[in-house]
């Protein structure tokens, strides 16, 4: 990265252009690396087989279906999620420096991932080890209270929105006594414990990430001793919309899954690298019933853009209908999709 900076032909600006648009894109990418991506043979060979008429038990009365072979020529065959990547091998454009900046912010995208889905586990993790270690020790009273002061102000709650240490140090906390000393109507419900709450800590400390951590082990008890509730905005006001009572807890805890760990970031694909034959980018939004926020996508689309060179049109649901932004010499637009 200095050497791109002090490089005379490059320079500072022209690096912090191309990595402030990477940036803001480096997160579009795979989020499930066990999954192995197919390579273009193996997708080409995917396509033929989909291809194919299925077989049809009644042949003799139906007539055959048609065979209509697949558009092996499209660029991407498949939605690509990688979208640096993407245009790192297909933006003929490009230094080779330039490709190497995409590279360098999609790989450190991808290590920070896996700590993106595991913050809760995480910094619960911390606390609640640091708070029992603390209370194993024979501390003199004035060290104990200095450190009680210091835990309280990391794992307090935040008013209005999730402190990650304060939830997770609850779970852990709550999973540990569950499994030493469960009450008499836990263990009608789950029944008695198979192991020890520190086995069963480590156990879901190597298996589960926040995503599968809440859903498995928050409770509605849980949520209401922690008073969680769902808010949204109604004009100028931000207003209670759901609370953890027995109605709608799990309405509450749903939205919080929803928004944990890449949650929080929008699943944005590139369809078609040549739209209309016009070296258009076409991507669309895996649309989840959260509508892009219109100065984020602005933005978004500028940098990529900046970095394909052509225009660029992403197709997604806003207010209940169906929209294609659209970003290009002339700036940004909105439309909504003919039918």
């Amino acid at each position: 990265m200095r050497a791109y900076s002090e490089d005379p032909s490059i320079g500072v600006d022209k690096v912090e252009e191309i990595l402030d648009a990477a940036h803001a894109l480096s997160y579009q990418c795979r989020r499930n690396m066990a999954i192995r991506k197919l390579s273009r043979e193996e997708q080409e060979k995917q396509a033929l087989a989909a291809a194919q008429p299925q077989a049809d038990p009644f042949h003799s009365i139906h007539k055959p279906a048609e065979y209509v072979p697949p558009d092996l020529t499209k660029v991407p065959l498949q939605p690509e999620e990688d979208i640096l990547l993407f245009i790192r091998d297909h933006n003929p454009y490009l230094g080779e420096w330039q490709k190497d900046l995409l590279t360098i912010a999609h790989e450190q995208a991808q290590y920070f991932i896996p700590q993106i889905e595991t913050k809760i586990m995480n910094e619960g993790w911390a606390s609640y080890w640091h708070h029992y270690l603390m209370n194993s020790l024979d501390l003199p009273e004035s060290l104990h209270m200095e450190f009680l002061v210091h835990h309280n102000q990391v794992v307090r709650p935040h008013p209005g929105s999730i402190n990650p240490y304060h939830l997770g140090f609850k779970l852990w906390h709550e999973i540990r006594r569950s499994y030493d000393e469960p009450t008499p109507e836990e263990i009608e419900k789950y029944g008695e414990p198979d192991k020890s709450g520190t086995e069963k800590l480590f156990e879901i400390r190597e298996v589960d990430r926040d995503v599968s951590f809440l859903r498995r082990f928050l409770t509605e008890e849980l949520m209401r001793e922690m008073d969680m509730f769902e808010y949204e905005r109604r004009g100028e006001d931000l207003v209670i919309s759901q609370v953890s009572d027995e109605e709608n807890w799990q309405k509450v805890k749903d939205t919080l899954i929803a928004s944990t760990g890449m949650g929080s970031f929008p699943v944005i694909r590139i369809e078609d690298a040549d739209y209309k034959q016009n070296r258009v980018l076409y991507l669309t939004h895996a649309h989840d019933g959260r509508d892009l926020e219109l100065g984020y996508a602005e933005k978004t689309l500028a940098y990529l853009f900046q970095l394909w060179g052509r225009e660029v049109l992403l197709e997604t649901n806003l207010q209940g209908g169906a929209y294609v932004f659209s970003y290009g010499d002339d700036g940004f637009n909105q439309r909504r999709k003919p039918q």
